[in-house]
């Protein structure tokens, strides 16, 4: 018979801690920067469909770990890719230090194999030049990617030659972003070439960007028609691009009868991007006539072409016959009279799904107009950038000094994201910034429009969307009009 003292003698008394390390491990900390699985797998998204995204945005990396992605690193994602269950479809590798060292590692070790899974690369401003699209080239056949952004890399005049190889020998591309990479218009002519359909050229590419690509001969700046001509034979000799972004190339209003040239020859663009270039008041009256045609395109975007009255009175005559669904006016010279002529011809055989109009003059009358729009469904708030409210007389008197300009039901209009413009100030941009940035803000012409914090506006009921609530000493200010 077992006695209970000989229970007592038998009772482990060990170091439970210990013990358990020493079943379990006790690795030593990661070294600081260190990219490893553990890592890289907190920088995956999980999607449903049980495939994945690494997402190593430069910024995103540099917040964490102080430091971001090089050529070092290369082996280290490749490794983790293959070795995770989880099939990733898409890498982003956005504003990093990779080199064309590196890009080749990538390119031999995940995106040439047979058992590839990656379809989506973004490798947009990083240090690559000409030799890694000369790689891309080589094997453009084995290459399965859909979507390739290898924008704001500088990669030189060579590279012309190499992209246009890529896009003859590659069928699985459908999306590319050549934006801000450094060409040549002998370079942007091969790449033109490249997609002529009586040429034996690519068939794939369905979104084209080609934004600011500010084309140099030698030492002197290009011509804008050279390049419009460029983008005329583009549309004439390809019938597979459906969506083409050409922002902020300086386009001046007579390129824009190259574009509707090649307009008029083409069937299958839908979305054509010209924002942030000079077409004005004349471009606007160009693209207006051959919207009257009723063509195929559905998107336009002629944000901040410095279109007047004149070029809205125009897009007036010319919407109401088009398939146009949206619509991006945004940060033009429109006075009031203007938007009430685009806003007159919203209601028309294609509902306008989609509207940007911010940045234009916008008077009592139209947000009168606008908010009639929106509670009877011919704009949805959901698609529509400028949001309306409705304010009591005192407020009213602050937003609109006229009395002519008031009427019995009193309204002013914001950003969807609110700027809250209360004071009687003319302004052309506002901002809420916060006190770090208010030095900078002033050197710049900015004007204190608000004495008060964001908490203190909060508390007023006005909202400001991406503005954390510790921003206790952040304060809007203004552009002001002389």
């Amino acid at each position: 018979m077992v006695t209970n003292t000989a229970v007592k003698k038998k009772k482990c008394i060990c170091n439970k801690e210990e013990l358990l390390k020493k079943i379990t491990g006790d690795p030593p900390p990661l070294p600081i920067g260190e990219i490893n699985k553990i890592r890289l797998n907190l920088f995956t998204e999980r999607n449903s469909d049980g495939t994945g995204y690494l997402v190593l945005r430069g910024k995103d990396i540099h917040d964490r770990y102080k430091r971001r992605i090089k050529d070092l690193d290369i082996t280290a994602i490749y490794l983790y890719i293959r070795e995770i269950p989880r099939r990733i479809t898409k890498v982003d590798l956005c504003y990093n230090q990779i080199t064309d060292r590196g890009f080749f590692n990538l390119l031999k070790r995940l995106l040439i194999k047979g058992r590839s899974s990656i379809l989506d690369l973004n490798i947009m401003n990083n240090n690559i030049t000409y030799k890694s699209i000369e790689y891309l080239a080589q094997y453009a056949k084995y290459i399965k990617l859909k979507r390739l952004r290898i924008n704001g890399n500088d990669l030189g005049t060579d590279s012309g030659k190499f992209l246009a190889q890529l896009l003859k020998e590659n069928d699985t591309i459908e999306f590319l972003d050549l934006g801000e990479t450094g060409q040549t218009l002998t370079s942007v002519a091969e790449i033109m070439a490249a997609f002529r359909n009586d040429n034996d050229g690519n068939t794939t590419v369905k979104v084209l960007d080609l934004s600011r690509i500010n084309p140099l001969f030698n030492r002197y700046p290009y011509e804008t028609k050279w390049l419009a001509y460029h983008i005329e034979f583009l549309l004439e000799r390809n019938s597979n691009i459906i969506e083409l972004h050409l922002q902020k190339n300086q386009f001046i209003a007579h390129d824009m009868e190259y574009f509707v040239r090649g307009l008029r020859n083409n069937t299958t663009l839908r979305y054509l991007d010209l924002g942030f270039n000079r077409i004005g008041d004349y471009g606007a009256e160009l693209l207006a006539k051959y919207l009257s045609e009723a063509p195929q395109l559905i998107f336009i975007n002629i944000a901040g072409n410095g279109i007047h009255d004149i070029g809205a009175k125009a897009l007036s005559y010319g919407l109401p016959y088009s398939n146009v669904r949206a619509l991006d006016i945004s940060q033009n010279k429109l006075s009031n009279e203007g938007v009430l002529d685009l806003l007159y011809t919203i209601k028309k055989k294609v509902f306008l799904r989609y509207l940007n109009i911010w940045g234009n003059e916008l008077k009592h009358t139209s947000c009168e107009i606008i908010q009639r729009m929106l509670t009877s469904g011919v704009l949805d708030q959901s698609t529509f950038d400028v949001k309306i409210y409705e304010v009591d007389e005192v407020f009213c008197a602050a937003y609109y000094p006229n009395p002519a300009d008031r009427s019995k039901h009193f309204y002013y209009c914001e950003l969807e994201v609110p700027l809250c413009k209360a004071l009687d100030v003319k302004v052309t941009a506002t901002v809420f910034t916060a006190a770090a940035s208010q030095a900078v803000a002033k050197k710049a012409g900015f004007v204190d429009l608000f004495e008060i914090s964001y908490e203190e506006l909060a508390k007023k009921g006005f909202a400001f969307p991406g503005v954390e609530e510790d921003t206790k000493s952040s304060k809007l200010m203004a552009l002001v009009i002389n």
